[in-house]
This record gives C-alpha cells, sequence and structure tokens, in this order.
C-alpha cells in the first residue's frame, strides 16, 4: 500500500493486495463441507483507502478492496464469476 499525505494527518491509500486461502467450508443444515478444492488458492484485488491521525497518535482507517481474480475454481465456472470486494474499518494507536 502506498500512503499520501494530502494534508497535515490526513492520507489516502492505493495498492495491490493478495489472498491466500486458507480454509473454505460451508455449513448448511448442520452439515459441514469442505469447498476447498473448488476455490481458487490465490485472489489478487486493489485496495483504495483514506485515513486520518491525530496528534495524540489515534488513527482512523477507511478501505475498499476491489477483487480482480474470480474466486471460482471448479469445472464449468467459465460461465459463473464470483469476485471479493471488502469494506474494512480500523481504529488505531501508534506509538
Amino acid at each position: 500500500m502506498a500512503k499520501y499525505y494530502v494534508a497535515e494527518g490526513f492520507s489516502l491509500q492505493a495498492g495491490p493486495q493478495i489472498g491466500i486461502l486458507v480454509t473454505a467450508d460451508v455449513e448448511a443444515q448442520d452439515v459441514e463441507v469442505d469447498v476447498k478444492d473448488e476455490i481458487s488458492s490465490i485472489d489478487f484485488g486493489l485496495n483504495f483507502g483514506a485515513g486520518y491521525q491525530l496528534a495524540s497518535g489515534i488513527f482512523f482507517d477507511a478501505r475498499y478492496n476491489l477483487g480482480l481474480t474470480s474466486v471460482n475454481d471448479f469445472e464449468g465456472d467459465d460461465d459463473f464469476s464470483q469476485k471479493n470486494s471488502v469494506i474494512s474499518i480500523s481504529l488505531g494507536y501508534k506509538f
């Protein structure tokens, strides 16, 4: 992520993201099924965000992740595409 300070304490952020699949379980009617073989193990995306840091060290960030690749990895997935999209909000303290 690249961070560009527009004004004192206020920044704009952008950059790539790579996601790695750790687990993929689906639970329906009290039955859990492992679907890891049907989901892509790598996911690429772009992040965009903004943040503000107070003089006390408390900071706020808001980001949006735009998924670029389909997470489907099963036979017949050519006509069916699903991409991740994530909004995240952070609150923290830098010391």
